[in-house]
């Protein structure tokens, strides 16, 4: 027979509260020992306990007192506590028999952990006493010849016996993420592990530098922007590699700690920079605009991360960082199917390549932000397999895409070919047909030639026959004028002097011009050198003036000598006859009343002479063009004259090197010549020189 207890309600409320009390004020539960047995390796994951200091303040005694408090939490698996900026203290416990070995060693990594301090318990003394432990600085930041041993992962030896457990406690921190994970190991199995990673990292390091150097001969052959980024993306996975798995320790050790922040965590930030850039021209031509520039941006975010190292902010950006990651891992996911479409044969390379590297860097991201457990696939390395199958499988398709590129050349090649073969045969006919164009133009050329050169032949002919022609009432005008002027000096009158001498200097311009220009035929013969030499600009400018107002009594030329020596090398005829034009014009284009102005100066081994005189303004382009042959001013139509004055004066100015210009100023119009000084009056000109000769002033 049964017997039944009836409960109240009050009954059962007081039950759960004393439960309830019962769950609070019960002492934590606490992570098992690690119990080592006849393995020869153990995992610490799942025998740890955690403790976090947000304030980074807690000593190795207060600890202990949360330890005895209950205050540590057991772990799961192992620490991962992403990007905080907090210390995490972990404990656990080791226990033997006697198919473990007594000496074996502790092996932890991430091998990136800044700091990493272990407090090991002296066998036999009493855990709660901060002298019962003795410590081991490791972590990057720690010389490596400083550590118990030089190894890729942070090594201690241990000493277990198997009468007491051994219980250690490891204060992590790190600017990076904050992971730990460890194992024990014999000797002998140490000694394993570390052969094989070894010749893991070895045989990464050489197919990584076997495919950076084809890709690096791919750039250099095609000079393809593509293979220079994917070059510089292994080289950046390689070096982040090797310090990442802790090689650089082995090869460097003395000034690893100096540089390992900067080649794993300036390592992430060159690996997204290169690797934005090298997704950027690989999907240029199936990406929208706003994925190229999320790819920029990810490359400017990439570039801060490698800043972000030295300046001390790589914890608030590198989360920034991953995030942006991975979200162009799903980006590139897609694109390389789109590129599929256009590279048949190369694009299930990329797709799959991309889809490997997808899983890779989601194992990689995610852990390092404490999203899933350090333990999960730990062993496996995925990020560094996955990375040698991507990469592996991208150079394959970027080889056949070079094959690829090659075949359509060879084709174009061939098209472009057989259009140069069409073009040529049609360039063939139509040279035969311009030949023949040709010949008929030479032929009507020659005629031309021949009409030119008989029309040259009578313009010389009667040049010579004008040249005898006006000579002769030169002549007579010459001897009257001469008569007169002894009728003059008989009868002792006065009254003609200045007239008969204008006549005079009028009638003698004039046979100058016959004997110089008409008689030689010179206006467009080549320029000759026997008449040149040195001339005194003062006197000889001074006499030109003094001609013209002998011509002109009733207009008014200036002219101050200067006192400095003005010696240039040319022909006297052709320098007359440039400046009597020049003094012309400004006398036709000026009013009547007012003065001509004429002076000769030296500046930086020229001598400048300036004419100046009254009329209209002008534009700097109207005063260039009346320079041009037949060309005359809007202001000459009642004035006499051809428009080539100007003409002769710039071509006999420049065959002695000089230059001549014509400016409007306010107060009034300016003629400025220059030519060039000539140091020593023996000094003859260069051989290829020529100076204009002296032509009809027209």
């Amino acid at each position: 027979m049964k017997t039944v207890i009836a409960h109240t309600p009050q009954q059962t409320l007081l039950a759960g509260i004393f439960l309830l009390l019962a769950l609070l004020f019960s002492p934590q539960a606490s992570a098992a020992p690690l119990q080592l047995g006849g393995r020869s390796a153990y995992d610490l994951a799942g025998h740890m306990e955690l403790l976090k200091d947000p304030s980074l303040s807690l000593g190795f005694t207060d600890v202990l007192k949360a330890a005895e408090n209950g205050r540590f939490h057991p772990l799961e698996g192992n620490l991962n506590n992403g990007y905080k900026r907090e210390a995490c203290w972990v404990r656990f416990t080791i226990e033997r028999n006697a198919s473990f070995p007594e000496k074996g060693w502790l092996r932890l990594k991430p091998n990136y952990i800044n700091y990493l301090t272990l407090y090991i318990q002296t066998p036999g003394h009493d855990p709660s006493l901060a002298s019962s432990y003795h410590i081991v600085r490791l972590g990057n930041h720690i010389p490596a010849l400083q550590r118990p041993v030089l190894h890729p992962d942070f090594v201690v030896p241990l000493v277990l016996p198997a009468s007491a457990p051994v219980i250690i406690y490891a204060r992590v921190f790190s600017n990076s993420s904050i992971s730990l994970a460890g194992n024990i190991h014999t000797t002998e199995d140490l000694r394993d592990y570390t052969n094989l990673h070894v010749i893991l990292q070895s045989a990464f390091l050489g197919i990584g530098l076997t495919l950076l150097v084809i890709n690096t001969i791919f750039y250099i052959s095609t000079r393809d922007t593509l293979f220079l980024y994917y070059s510089l993306y292994v080289l950046a996975g390689i070096i982040f590699n090797f310090a990442a798995e802790g090689v650089m320790t082995l090869l460097f050790p003395s000034v690893v700690h100096q540089v390992s922040d900067y080649l794993i965590y300036g390592g992430i930030g060159a690996n997204i920079l290169v690797y934005s850039e090298f997704s950027r021209k690989l999907f240029f031509s199936v990406a929208g605009s706003w994925s190229l520039r999320y790819m920029r941006v990810l490359s400017l975010l990439g570039f801060l991360t490698m800043a972000a190292v030295p300046l001390g902010f790589y914890p608030l950006i590198a989360p920034l960082a991953f995030i942006g990651t991975l979200t162009l891992v799903v980006i590139q996911l897609i694109l390389s199917v789109r590129l599929r479409a256009q590279l048949p044969s190369a694009g299930i390379f990329i797709v799959v390549a991309f889809a490997v590297s997808s899983l890779g860097y989601f194992h990689m991201l995610l852990r390092l932000m404490g999203i899933i457990p350090l333990g999960f696939l730990w062993d496996m390395n995925t990020v560094q397999f996955t990375t040698i199958f991507h990469i592996t499988l991208i150079s394959i398709a970027l080889s056949r895409r070079v094959l690829m590129a090659e075949r359509v050349l060879t084709e174009r090649f061939q098209q472009e070919l057989n259009i140069v073969k069409e073009t040529e045969k049609k360039a063939l006919a139509l040279a035969c047909d311009m030949t023949q164009e040709l010949r008929k133009s030479k032929e009507m050329l020659e005629v031309a030639f021949a009409a030119e050169r008989q029309a040259l032949d009578q313009q010389h002919r009667f040049l010579s026959m004008l040249s005898h022609e006006y000579r002769t009432p030169l002549a007579v005008i010459s001897g009257n004028i001469d008569i007169i002027d002894l009728q003059e000096e008989r009868g002792k009158q006065s009254g003609y002097d200045e007239e008969l001498s204008a006549m005079h200097r009028a009638v003698d311009r004039l046979v100058e011009v016959m004997d110089v220009s008409l008689e030689r035929s010179r206006l467009t013969e080549p320029g000759i050198t026997e008449g040149i030499k040195p001339i005194a600009m003062v006197t000889f400018l001074s006499a030109q003036v003094t001609i013209m107002r002998t011509m002109w009594p009733l207009r008014t030329f200036t002219y101050c000598e200067a006192s400095d020596i003005q010696t240039i090398l040319g022909d006297p005829q052709t320098i007359k006859t440039a400046l009597f034009n020049l003094l012309e014009n400004a006398r036709k284009y000026s009013p009547p009343s007012s003065t001509i102005d004429v002076e000769s100066h030296i500046e930086e081994d020229e001598v400048v002479i300036t004419i100046q005189n009254q009329g209209k303004i002008f534009t700097n382009q109207e005063g260039e063009e009346f320079f041009d042959k037949y060309t005359r001013g809007v202001n000459s139509n009642d004035t006499s004259g051809a428009g080539v004055g100007l003409w002769l004066v710039r071509h006999i100015i420049e065959q002695h090197n000089g230059v001549v210009s014509l400016t409007a100023t306010a107060s009034g119009i300016r003629a400025t010549v220059r030519i060039p000084l000539a140091y020593a009056a023996c000094e003859p000109l260069p051989e290829n020189s020529s100076v204009m000769p002296t032509p009809a002033r027209l």
